[in-house]
């Protein structure tokens, strides 16, 4: 029984001691593309739209439409477009070229975030993206990439959801020629 009370209020306090998550978050300093971007793989996994793509690799090109598409994978880049992250808050330039254009640059092109770039237009109705712009980089002494990224959204019915998106750049590994490439989906429809 000695050792009963002690813990239940070592347990108590730690318990006690644990903030809630939601009062832990901070606003968003940047648009939040990961959040939009999250609910359109969301909707689309459900719905599974008809796509048109086109993939390419230096000249190898193919085509296909289909409905069949893992959009986790798909638009995973963009998720990684994200740079609302708290280590990040102070590494970007804003602009706002308009009242529907939110443009972030990184501030010291020295720093290695992979993030270069990102720009979000808006609908002035919606508020909801109707474009999406990244570049990305990475390099380090085993590998280098570039990475453009664009997303188009609209109106569709009632919901706003994705109508196209594309993704091209390069990929280069010391002493092998460097990789072009490109991935590009256009949505056709819900139902055939």
């Amino acid at each position: 029984m000695r050792f009963v009370y002690p813990s239940f209020l070592l347990v108590t306090l730690l318990i006690s001691g644990c903030a809630d998550p939601a009062q832990q978050t901070q606003p968003n300093v940047y648009y939040d593309v990961l959040s939009f971007v999250k609910q359109q793989i969301s909707d689309l996994s459900a719905q599974k739209p008809l796509v048109r793509k086109a993939v390419a690799i230096n000249d190898s090109k193919s085509q296909q439409t289909t409905r069949d598409i893992n959009w986790s994978h798909e638009l995973e880049l963009f998720t990684q477009a994200d740079i609302n992250k708290p280590a990040l808050q102070s590494s970007y330039q804003i602009s706002r070229p308009d009242s529907m254009t939110f443009q972030y640059t990184l501030k010291n092109p020295d720093d290695r975030l992979a993030v270069r770039s990102l720009r979000v237009e808006v609908d002035s109705v919606t508020h909801q993206p109707r474009r999406i712009e990244a570049t990305l980089q990475t390099s380090n002494p085993l590998y280098s990439s570039e990475r453009t990224l664009l997303l188009e959204s609209g109106a569709v019915g009632k919901a706003w959801r994705v109508q196209h998106y594309k993704v091209s750049g390069f990929q280069k590994l010391p002493y092998f020629d460097k990789n072009n490439f490109l991935v590009e989906g256009r949505v056709v429809a819900k139902n055939l």
